[in-house]
């Protein structure tokens, strides 16, 4: 994108000037208007980020020695460790040459891990999020430093942890299946311009939170309360696209078309079969070049996905699952004239939270680990289409794959426009579990008049089966139909 930094001064044309209009000298700048840049800080971004965070929490037990013994009260340190992915959204405004302030959300999902999950004692803080604001000094036009605050939550999912052991005289005394804890956060880092849209940051957070009651009752005539008192330290470098920075800085506005593409994919959907919902989000950066051309590629992506099903093994309780995942991607694009192809390497974190607690199902609890994914694209301009795509994460074994043929069609639809639709198959699976699909998708191209940007509507349906060692307990849920739809907005 080109950038316009203008100064204007007239001194063409003057001999033709009358000799007194020279009576005060020659001809000053300090006379004519300049016209100024709009401040290149100011504007609403999003970003995706990575880090390392340490937890540190203080178990306090008391019970009033109902059963005869007196009183007892401890308190004992204990922590976490891991690293975390996280999303973020914010606005930004330089208020002088010096002073930037703005207000954000972020959202993380982590694997700081304690205990043993494969014994029934652990414990895993697996995601949270925070709103917040902040204050900014610019050190130059292209580095600023920063510090924010704001209000903060961390969800902790327990498998055993907050479990207490009546002295072996007794059953385990159950706690909570998870939590969430409430606090403040307060940080700072710094940004780094690397040029009109991209920026990198650094940077490092102190969250503090109340305590919460992990677990309490009555055993044997005496009342008992066991609660965790946690903070958690983070460390994250992220990078973040700033949006409209050419109508921002009055600079080149080239519209999207099929010569220059945008810089910014996201995308948004929902996927839904029997006893399962599936929430997935993403990004795609084009770190070098327009997504039209060759060049290195940033995704990072996020799963929600809420789903039950029944134990395999007596006595076949009905459990409900919580999954959660987000990852970082680095890639590189290739672009023919009738095809494109991406490879993806990066690193994702996973954390599963069953209730109640299933012993015959190994994906559970927090994993991180190593993913690629691929994906081939025939071009829009073809009468006919094809897509093949795929991924592998060593968290739980997961993997991923889909293929979709079709045709290109143009169609009056509110107007004028080329409709995509044909077969698709698909398949999911995690841990031994499988969940294959046949189906049929659709995808409508139309404009958000409102951003001045294209944006594409993909409808699927078709039948689901599933299968696998722990009976097919995947997170996109059990056999039957299934159905979902995907927004996809170009920047």
């Amino acid at each position: 994108m080109k950038k316009y930094l203008v100064l204007v001064a007239c001194g063409a044309a003057m001999p033709a000037l009358s000799v007194p209009a020279f009576a005060d000298g020659p001809f000053s700048l300090k006379d004519t208007p300049v016209q100024v840049e709009v401040p290149s800080w100011t504007g609403f971004y999003f970003g995706v980020g990575a880090g390392y965070g340490h937890n540190h929490s203080k178990n306090n037990y008391h019970d009033n020695g109902g059963g005869g013994d007196g009183p007892t009260t401890s308190s004992k340190n204990e922590s976490a460790d891991g690293g975390f992915i996280s999303t973020m959204f914010g606005y930004d405004r330089q208020i002088s040459d010096r002073f930037v302030v703005g207000a954000f959300a972020d959202l993380s999902t982590s694997e700081f891990t304690r205990g043993n999950e494969d014994i029934h004692d652990g414990l895993v803080v697996d995601r949270s999020w925070a709103i917040g604001g902040r204050l900014g000094y610019l050190i130059n036009e292209r580095t600023m430093i920063y510090a924010n605050a704001g209000y903060t939550q961390a969800h902790f999912s327990n498998d055993g942890w907050w479990d207490i052991d009546a002295n072996g005289v007794g059953p385990t005394l159950p706690g909570k299946g998870g939590n969430w804890f409430s606090g403040y956060f307060v940080g700072g880092g710094f940004e780094r311009k690397l040029n009109d849209n991209f920026y990198l940051r650094g940077e490092a957070r102190y969250s503090d939170f109340g305590s919460e009651v992990t677990n309490t009752g009555d055993f044997e005539g005496t009342h008992y309360v066991d609660k965790e008192v946690p903070s958690i330290v983070t460390g994250e470098l992220a990078l973040v696209y700033k949006l409209d920075r050419p109508r921002i800085l009055g600079g080149d506005t080239t519209p999207i078309d099929e010569n220059h593409g945008p810089r910014v994919i996201t995308y948004n959907g929902i996927d839904a079969a029997s006893n399962s919902v599936y929430y997935y989000g993403g990004t795609v950066f084009g770190l070098t070049n327009d997504l039209y051309h060759n060049g290195l590629l940033l995704r990072s992506e996020g799963v929600i996905a809420d789903y039950n099903y029944d134990e395999s093994a007596a006595p076949h309780t009905n459990v409900d699952a919580d999954d959660r995942s987000l990852d970082v991607m680095l890639g590189y694009q290739w672009v023919f004239p009738t095809w494109s192809a991406i490879g993806y390497v990066g690193y994702e974190v996973r954390s599963v939270h069953l209730s109640p607690f299933d012993p015959n199902n190994n994906v559970v609890g927090g994993e991180s680990g190593f993913k690629v994914a691929g994906e081939l694209e025939t071009d829009d301009s073809l009468p006919y289409y094809a897509s093949l795509e795929g991924s592998y994460s060593t968290a739980f074994d997961s993997y991923y794959g889909q293929a979709r043929v079709g045709w290109n069609r143009e169609m009056s639809f509110f107007g004028p426009r080329t409709i995509t639709f044909g077969p698709e198959a698909a398949v999911y699976g995690d841990g031994g579990d499988y969940a294959p699909r046949v189906g049929a998708f659709a995808t409508i191209p139309f404009q958000m008049w409102w951003l001045n940007t294209p944006a594409k509507l993909t409808f699927d349906v078709g039948q689901q089966w599933t299968g696998g060692s722990d009976g097919g307990e995947t997170r996109a849920g059990g056999e039957g139909a299934y159905g979902g739809s995907m927004l996809r907005i170009d920047f």
